[in-house]
């Protein structure tokens, strides 16, 4: 929005609409689902690059390149790593292994902040 409002823009916010679903089956479904977000942001971001760059903006280039990028692809990472490690504990077959990831894993960066 602080782009949008330096070069002129005006801002029209929309209401946030419920997600389609809100009932997750499973914590490994839930970071499915989430990975799967991220990584459509991410490709929206980098469809609007390449638009931005063909258009000869390179204001818009500047600034997602610096604000973006290694953020999305962190957070996809780290959802990767989540997933990985939920198929390899047995979730979600296994109660006990989503207890233990929530634990040992969601609990520590809940710690940390």
């Amino acid at each position: 929005m602080r782009l949008h409002n330096l070069r002129g823009g005006r801002i029209c916010q929309r209401d946030i609409k419920k997600p389609d679903q809100d009932d997750w089956e499973s914590g490994l479904h839930a970071m499915e689902c989430a990975l799967l977000l991220e990584k459509n942001g991410n490709q929206s971001l980098l469809e609007l690059h390449t638009l931005a760059s063909d258009k000869g903006d390179p204001h818009l280039c500047d600034f997602l390149e610096t604000y973006y990028p290694s953020e999305q692809v962190k957070s996809i990472k780290e959802l990767g790593n989540h997933v990985h490690n939920l198929v390899k504990m047995g979730a979600p077959d296994s109660g006990l292994a989503e207890h233990l990831f929530n634990k040992h894993t969601l609990g520590n960066e809940n710690k940390q902040n």
